[in-house]
């Protein structure tokens, strides 16, 4: 009985191992690798940060519309008897709206920091994008390399027993041989490819390297999808990327900078009182005098030697220079759009076409091979046709991935993303 139970210990122990070692080995789909970084990307979390700060300067701003006020105390170091204590407090009437302008700017400074941090996002999202698509495309092209290996080891087998019965010449075998390591070489070189966009995936995620990281096989992606007009992912793009709203908070920030220079223009009042006594501790007839003050205080800028002015002329030129960059920002903002929706059309064409070529090439290959069999053709008729073949299958792969990246970073200017 208690053999049994070992038995059955035993095979619960190893059934674990296996299955801790099966779910160690995660595959990360592109939605769950762009969900982690927007978590744990460094970049994303100082925005956040960023945003608390302009949290608090916008509670402080409001803050400042409130009195100041401040208790004092003194000792006469010539009269060691003499103690004087006071309360004052001070509280800022007009001061040309410069306070309430800048709660104003504060509140505009959140705003940018909130789209600051949806800018942080969609930086993290695309690059995660771009890099998840080339990883797949290496992955892919892991397994062309594979089928051409294999494909090359079986006609290096024939070739080489034909060569033994003196039915081909040693340079059909050498040019076979030559064409074996060539896909040996490939294989490897698309292994390396694709371990260097895992770990650049691995880097932007986050992740430490004792993770066992690998990416999901994702579905055949429809090549027949509709990429819209650029002037309408435009249109789209300038109500909801972060650059160009922030461009847009920009230009109001600038207005709050032209007022608040201009402020100095204006008369400033304030109010100021205090409470405050000498007191006399060690002299029992002494008797408490009492400081009191009340003030109303008033000032009239009169010359300051054109620094109001200047001033004001410099948020303006600030403020022109500003629109000028929102200008640029749009028009490279289009440009970018358009590059990709004409790179998404240019891919999309380029594969069907690829796509009918590969078919041919197929058929074409078969019918070489079958001939180099018996003998109708040379070994370098072969590989002239092999390498048409295996050159179309890779730019194919390139055509139908980079379509694919180009039609999400439209996507993704149009704000269908993933946070």
């Amino acid at each position: 009985m208690r053999t049994l139970c070992r038995i059955f210990v035993s095979f619960c122990l190893i059934h674990l191992c296996i299955c801790a070692t099966v779910f160690g080995q995660e595959s990360w789909t592109m939605e769950r690798c762009i969900s982690h970084a927007l978590e744990n990307n460094i970049s994303v979390s100082q925005s956040y940060l960023k945003q608390r700060s302009s949290e608090l300067q916008l509670k402080q701003s409001k803050m400042n519309r409130l009195p100041s006020v401040n208790g004092s105390a003194s000792q006469s170091l010539l009269d060691p008897m003499n103690t004087s204590v006071g309360v004052n407090a001070s509280l800022n009437l007009f001061d040309g709206f410069n306070t309430e302008n800048n709660i104003k700017k504060s509140k505009i400074e959140l705003e940018r920091q909130a789209i600051q941090v949806e800018q942080a996002k969609y930086d993290i999202e695309i690059a995660v994008i771009e890099a998840y698509i080339q990883a797949l495309y290496a992955k892919d092209n892991i397994s062309l390399a594979e089928k051409l290996l294999e494909t090359s080891e079986k006609e290096m087998k024939i070739s080489e027993a034909k060569f033994k019965v003196g039915s081909i010449s040693q340079k059909d075998y050498s040019d076979m041989a030559a064409q074996y390591a060539n896909k040996q070489y490939s294989l490897i070189r698309a292994q390396n490819q694709f371990s260097q966009q895992l770990l650049t995936l691995k880097q932007l995620l986050e992740l430490g390297p004792e993770v066992d990281f690998d990416i999901a096989e994702q579905a055949q992606s429809d090549s027949d999808f509709e990429v819209p007009s650029p002037i309408d992912v435009f249109n789209e793009a300038c109500k909801v990327y972060p650059e160009m709203l922030n461009a847009e908070q920009q230009l109001a920030l600038d207005s709050l900078s032209v007022k608040m220079a201009k402020s100095s223009y204006y008369p400033s009042l304030s109010l100021s009182a205090g409470v405050g006594a000498n007191i006399n501790f060690f002299d029992s007839e002494s008797e408490l005098q009492g400081n009191n003050s009340l003030r109303l205080s008033l000032s009239v800028p009169i010359f300051n030697k054109w620094q109001t002015k200047t001033s004001v002329e410099t948020a303006k030129i600030n403020s022109e220079y500003n629109a000028l960059s929102v200008e640029s920002a749009r028009k490279n903002l289009y440009k970018q759009i358009e590059t990709a929706c004409k790179n998404a059309e240019s891919y999309q064409a380029e594969g069907k076409a690829l796509e009918a070529s590969l078919d041919a090439l197929e058929v074409s290959v078969e019918l070489a091979q079958k001939q180099f069999e018996v003998g109708l053709i040379d070994a370098t008729t072969l590989l002239v046709t092999e390498t048409n073949f295996a050159q179309t299958s890779i730019s194919q792969l390139q055509a139908k991935y980079m379509a694919r990246l180009n039609y999400l970073v439209i996507q993704h200017y149009q704000g269908k993303h993933s946070f």
